[in-house]
């Protein structure tokens, strides 16, 4: 090859490199900005601290996820700073610390940014409140949630009024902070995370876990496989029998792995004839373990409410045990209200199988 044609192709070569820079610059500036809310979550029992890192999105903008302590649930969003209007991420980069294992945990992890722009773009809808507009609610999300549990466990949810959706889930790994990084560090909420009297008084003396659940878990070993375990999703149906043939009006499904969504009844089905079918109470959808059922129903032209909250670990194994022989076959979550509307019981039904599920806290009225 003639010294010509190298120097043809390689200005051949740097044009195009030149030509598709321009185009990823001129994406990255007209990048769709979104109203929402950076939020951090960890399980109850085993708090976190950010130590430093967040969000970081195509175009260079970047959302700082520390923020202070992180207790609470799993799935619940805890602490933000930052709302308004942002870009979306596409990588996450965070550096945190787990106190119940007294290690530091990093992730450095390219997100769904094509299913979290689809979302954000498209938005959802919900049950209305409102008696003088009762139509479908159209919602928006407005908070990304990043989830972390021990073991380096990392979940991003979004979530807005009404709804809450898992988009991705990721590993982290330990890592050992340089001790001249950590030496070098003022005195201050950073450097707290490495001292063990402060890690001991995050565990047991700020109030951060509550008491019964700090005696709950001493002397038993942390559940490692338990989130995972919860993002487990089921084909499963909720069955009511209310008293005097009474109708669902609204159901509510909080899940395991930090989902929730508010749904149609059969009342309101009735009454607006638009409510597309997944909105629908009893839509055909596999979803996670349900961890709290809340649901109204019209009786006599009278409204009833009922909220049952799950055992986990009783509801989990009844699961996993109906779910053996046949993957494939339906499970349904039988709530039967009793006469006096003030109590009502739950087993789980697969076939000519049947659990009865006895350590619910149940409220009806």
């Amino acid at each position: 090859m003639n010294k010509f044609i190298k120097y043809l192709l390689s200005i051949l070569f740097f044009t195009q490199i030149s030509c598709q820079e321009k185009k990823d610059h001129q994406k990255t500036k007209t990048m769709t900005k979104y109203e929402w809310l950076e939020a951090t979550s960890a399980p109850l029992g085993y708090p976190v601290d950010v130590y430093r890192g967040g969000l970081e999105a195509a175009d260079g903008e970047f959302t700082s996820l520390y923020s202070g302590t992180t207790g609470g649930s799993w799935g619940e969003a805890n602490r933000g700073m930052s709302n308004g209007n942002k870009s979306l991420p596409n990588h996450l980069h965070v550096i945190w610390v787990s106190y119940a294992e007294k290690i530091f945990y990093e992730v450095d992890a390219d997100i769904e940014y094509d299913k979290i722009q689809k979302l954000f773009k498209d938005g959802y809808f919900v049950p209305s409140t409102s008696k003088d507009n009762p139509q479908p609610r159209k919602e928006n999300y407005d908070q990304i949630i990043v989830g972390f549990a021990p073991g380096g466990t990392v979940v991003i949810w979004l979530s807005g009024a009404g709804r809450q959706q898992e988009v991705g889930r990721y590993q982290g790994k330990k890592i050992t902070i340089p001790q001249t990084e950590i030496d070098a560090l003022s005195p201050g909420p950073q450097k707290n995370m490495f001292d063990p009297n402060y890690q001991n008084k995050v565990m047991h003396e700020f109030g951060i876990i509550p008491k019964e659940v700090v005696k709950a878990n001493e002397g038993k070993p942390i559940p490692y496989k338990q989130w995972d375990t919860y993002r487990q999703k089921y084909d499963w149906r909720t069955q009511f029998e209310f008293p005097n043939t009474g109708i669902t009006d609204e159901v509510d499904y909080y899940l395991l792995n930090g989902e929730h969504e508010f749904l149609f009844g059969d009342q309101q089905i009735k009454e607006y004839k638009n409510i597309p079918d997944d909105l629908k109470w009893n839509s055909n959808k596999e979803r996670a373990v349900p961890k709290k059922i809340y649901f109204s129903w019209f009786e006599s032209k009278e409204i009833y409410e009922g909220t049952i909250i799950f055992d986990p670990q009783e509801i989990t194994k009844a699961f996993e045990t109906l779910n053996k022989d046949n993957q494939k076959a339906q499970i349904q979550i039988l709530i039967r209200v009793n006469e006096l509307r003030n109590f009502a019981s739950v087993k789980l039904i697969k076939g000519k199988q049947e659990i009865w599920l006895k350590n619910n806290e149940i409220t009806v009225n």
